[in-house]
């Protein structure tokens, strides 16, 4: 008798209705892991989404980047990131990692160097995966100091045609390689941060040119409302050191030796870091047609440069003031260059930005010649002076002096035919004083005459000396002046009469309480100069140091120095030399 469970048909049954079922449970298996694989999916295409809106939320440059690194990062689960700047010269130029903790970076030796992987990422702007650097041929192993890394994945980030940079991610947290889907994002961040790089160097030239632009407008209205030029060149450099995040400014312009340029003006921040530069003040630096600052000076092209590295001829100075990159900068246009302007940034400070040489030229030239126009707007100003002091100088000269004379003349006569001798005696009176006053009108008109003319004239230094005793003296004293002192005084002798001059002006300011000072200087035979004053006199028993100078000049030309002196009378010193120093007799060897 068969037993129910050994129904032939009813196993068969069985055996077909379970085949379905499995081949539904492993549908649902797949149909999960689809699912799970979209929603993963999903969920980087998401944070891909929130990865670009993170980087294009800021428009400045350096936490743009370091934004971009961090979130590079963070997309692909690496442990390790960085972002490699490319320079103008093809090499890295700024590397910015993150992960790292202090005491690693502090490790390391020094930062990679742009050589095997990373190199090769330069070299051909691909994206690169690996699943182990240490065994790609172009691996050329880690600086001393930097942790192990094995997986890596690099992309380039490009702006438009030119490559900005490369992203590297090397380890993922979960130990696992990267992947496909990995570069994928990686390159698609990499695009939408070329775009996010742009945007920021853009809003960064647009500020500067904005900035720029302010700069040359308040420096043309400095020049133009009256500033004098060497203000304003101060205003250049400040302006252009503080724009350019430069840590020194220099303006120099021709010197007196064809090769060289003589520091005009200098800017330096004011804090101890800032002192220095200090050295640049009237420093004369070479300019010969091979030097740095020749070839931009005598070329009118702009260049940038890093003189803490070696092959720049003329740059030692900047060297050994511990200068790095710098930007030098033909002062006016290129044709007719009036200097060079020069803006320094520290030994470990950051090159320049390529953008600021077009910028920083152009500001140059327009300041050049903001500076030019003023100049010639005050030569004309002065020219316009001059005239008017000639045009008085004359009519003094040609109508009031002349009838002074002719009064005086008259005078003259008509003494004669006084009988009164009281009368006659105050008639001559008047004469002298005529004639003191045309003298005094004689120095008035050479003053008048004088402004711009060469200050080694010997009558132009005396009025030099007398006006600037009026400072400490309190009062203008008064000169009078007869004779060609220009044409019959040598050098010698005025040299020694501006040393007598100034000793005789600075005694009287010091020690005689003068309310009133005459200079009187006449060339006749001798040359005569008289100093009288009002003051309390010589006490017997002062120092007559100064005196004794006075009295030796005058013995060592051959000439010799009258004093008169009263105690609350005044002084008076008259001191009395030839023109011109006598040739000492010629040595005959017997």
């Amino acid at each position: 008798m068969s037993q129910p469970g050994d129904d032939p048909y009813e196993h068969d049954e069985r055996n077909r209705l379970s085949l379905p079922r499995a081949g539904l449970d492993d549908l649902l298996d797949e149909v999960r892991a689809r699912m799970s694989d979209i929603s993963a999916t999903q969920d980087r295409i998401r944070t891909l989404l929130e990865a670009v809106i993170s980087i294009g939320e800021g428009l400045h440059l350096d936490p743009l980047l370091l934004r971009i690194t961090e979130t590079a990062a963070r997309l692909v689960n690496a442990r390790y990131g960085a972002q490699g700047v490319i320079g103008p010269d093809g090499e890295l130029a700024r590397f910015i990692p993150v992960g790292l903790q202090p005491q690693e970076i502090a490790a390391i030796e020094h930062w990679p160097e742009g050589k095997g992987i990373l190199g090769l990422l330069i070299k051909e702007p691909h994206a690169l995966r690996l699943s182990d650097v240490r065994d790609h041929p172009e691996s050329r192993g880690f600086p001393e100091g930097h942790p192990p890394m094995r997986s890596f994945l690099g992309v380039p980030i490009r702006i438009r045609d030119q490559v900005f940079g490369n992203l590297y991610m090397t380890d993922k947290r979960d130990g696992t390689r990267f992947t496909e889907d990995d570069e994928l994002l990686l390159r698609a961040l990499a695009t939408a941060a070329g775009t996010a790089i742009e945007n920021a160097q853009l809003f960064s030239q647009s500020q500067s040119r904005e900035t720029w632009l302010d700069a040359s407008g308040q420096i043309t209205t400095q020049l133009l409302t009256g500033a004098a030029p060497e203000q304003v060149l101060r205003l250049v450099a400040r302006r252009a050191r503080v724009m350019a995040h430069a840590d020194c400014a220099v303006i120099a312009m021709p010197g007196s030796d064809p090769d060289t340029l003589a520091v005009r003006v200098w800017d330096a921040p004011e804090d101890g870091d800032g002192r220095r530069w200090a050295a640049l003040e009237g420093a004369v630096l070479s300019c010969g047609p091979d030097t740095l600052l020749g070839r931009v000076y005598r070329g009118g092209d702009a260049l940038m440069a890093e003189v803490s590295e070696p092959g720049h001829q003329g740059a030692d100075f900047l060297r050994d003031l511990g200068a790095g990159p710098v930007i030098v900068l033909p002062f006016g246009p290129p044709e007719g260059a009036r200097g060079i302007l020069f803006l320094a940034r520290s030994r470990d400070g950051d090159a320049f930005q390529d953008s600021w040489l077009g910028m920083l030229s152009s500001f140059a030239d327009q300041a050049a010649v903001a500076l030019e126009l003023a100049e010639a707007r005050l030569d004309s100003e002065r020219l316009t002076v001059l005239e008017d002091r000639d045009r008085i100088a004359r009519d003094l000269h040609d109508t009031v002096i002349q009838r002074l004379y002719a009064t005086a003349i008259t005078l003259m006569g008509t003494v004669r035919r006084i009988d009164d001798t009281g009368t006659a005696a105050r008639v001559r009176n008047a004469v002298t004083e005529l004639d003191d006053t045309i003298r005094q009108i004689r120095s008035t008109i050479f003053a008048l005459q004088s402004t711009g003319s060469n200050p080694s004239w010997l009558r132009s230094r005396v009025l030099d000396l007398v006006n600037s005793a009026g400072d400490i003296l309190g009062f203008a004293p008064r000169l009078l002046t007869q004779g060609p002192i220009d044409n019959e005084v040598d050098e010698t002798v005025g040299e020694h009469l501006a040393a007598v001059l100034r000793e005789l002006l600075s005694n009287v300011a010091r020690h005689a309480g003068a309310t009133r000072v005459d200079v009187e200087l006449s060339v006749g035979d001798d040359l005569r100069l008289r100093v009288v004053d009002d003051g309390c006199g010589i006490p017997d028993d002062a120092g007559r140091s100064g005196l004794r100078n006075v009295e030796s000049r005058a013995h060592e030309l051959g000439g010799q120095v009258v004093i008169t002196t009263a105690q609350d009378e005044g002084t008076t010193v008259e001191w009395r030399v030839p023109c011109r120093v006598q040739p000492a007799p010629a040595r005959r060897d017997g």
